[in-house]
């Protein structure tokens, strides 16, 4: 094979690469997956997961340079901190709630999923589900159809991907 330059995830034009390419390490969802359910500190994250140091440091690292997490100080001294999701960071909750979803019915043992998410609002157990923001229809790839936007354009990880697209009633 030739010498192929390696395509960064973040410079594909395409909103699913360029969110893979952070949130999509291994590791990172089930950090991420911690964090929503209270565990901020690094240690308590470490042990939970059973994850290397430096590998949690690594994730951590990305999570704070895209602003999905900060840290907050909680001990003096020794300054300790932890890890807060920011509005960027509870934005995935929605991505993991589908992937629980997703998991819970292809992936559960005989006993069942490993865990139930209850909706406070109903106190009734509940599972991630995709609905039209305009209509509250449930969105299935059945039902959709996937148009150009404007800052689509063809290139490395999305050479083809515009042969595919529906254009829109007006041409784009």
């Amino acid at each position: 094979m030739g010498d192929m330059a390696k395509v960064e995830l973040a410079d594909i034009a395409c909103s699913i690469a360029r969110t893979v390419g952070i949130v999509g390490e291994r590791w990172t969802p089930l950090i991420l997956r911690d964090l929503f359910l209270g565990i901020t500190r690094f240690e308590d994250l470490r042990r939970d997961l059973g994850i290397a140091s430096n590998v949690l440091t690594d994730r951590l690292r990305t999570l704070r340079e895209h602003e999905i997490v900060e840290t907050r100080v909680y001990q003096d001294n020794p300054v300790r901190t932890e890890y807060i999701l920011t509005a960027r960071g509870r934005d995935l909750y929605p991505i993991l709630t589908m992937l629980l979803a997703w998991g819970d019915r292809w992936l559960s043992t005989p006993d069942g999923p490993p865990l139930t998410v209850v909706h406070r609002t109903c106190d009734h157990p509940t599972d991630g589900v995709v609905v039209c923001r305009q209509c509250g229809d449930p969105i299935t790839a059945d039902n959709v159809t996937w148009h150009p936007g404007p800052g689509g354009h063809p290139g490395p990880g999305a050479a083809l991907v515009g042969n595919y697209l529906t254009p829109l009633p007006d041409g784009r």
